[in-house]
């Protein structure tokens, strides 16, 4: 059950991830957030089980989980456009002195991305971690890096398989 309901999640996220081109969808923005409501219960459902806690606090390490992915991804998304613009720029005419010029803002933003990346990423496992004894937060660490390694599975997968979920 945990498979199935994470591709339609990567699927919906994927699509998000489209951008701006992609243009309006009808139905999208309910059907993705039907998705991300599941994907939320089914974190609440495996923190209840692994860790043992309340409803009400399940619920919230779920929400700041969620959190937490929205403000990855996001970033995430940021430093892929900027990539191709990496790869425009270099590839594209001018002279190494008018590349370097054009990329050092660029770079500048991109480093301030990863910077942004890895300072969430401790935020985001304090703010997990907080409040719960030590095996508690050993649970929590192995259940997180769980279900992301089974994400970034099921998003080589899905590449292998056509690129598409």
């Amino acid at each position: 059950m945990y498979r199935f309901l994470l591709i339609p999640f990567l699927a919906a996220t994927l699509a998000a991830q489209q951008g701006p081109g992609a243009g309006p969808q009808p139905g999208r923005a309910a059907k993705e957030a039907q998705l991300l409501a599941q994907f939320y219960e089914l974190r609440v459902n495996r923190i209840r089980q692994s860790l043992g806690l309340p409803e009400d606090r399940a619920r919230a390490l779920a929400e700041r989980w969620g959190n937490w992915d929205r403000e990855f991804m996001d970033r995430g998304r940021q430093m892929m456009q900027m990539r191709a613009q990496f790869n425009l720029l270099l590839m594209g005419p001018g002279n190494e002195d008018e590349k370097n010029t054009r990329a050092k803002p660029l770079l500048d933003r991109f480093m301030e991305l990863r910077h942004q990346q890895e300072d969430g990423k401790r935020r985001f496992e304090t703010d997990l971690l907080q409040g719960l004894p030590p095996a508690q937060q050993v649970r929590m660490i192995l259940l997180v890096e769980d279900i992301q390694s089974r994400i970034r599975e099921t998003l080589r997968e899905a590449r292998r398989g056509g690129g598409r979920l």
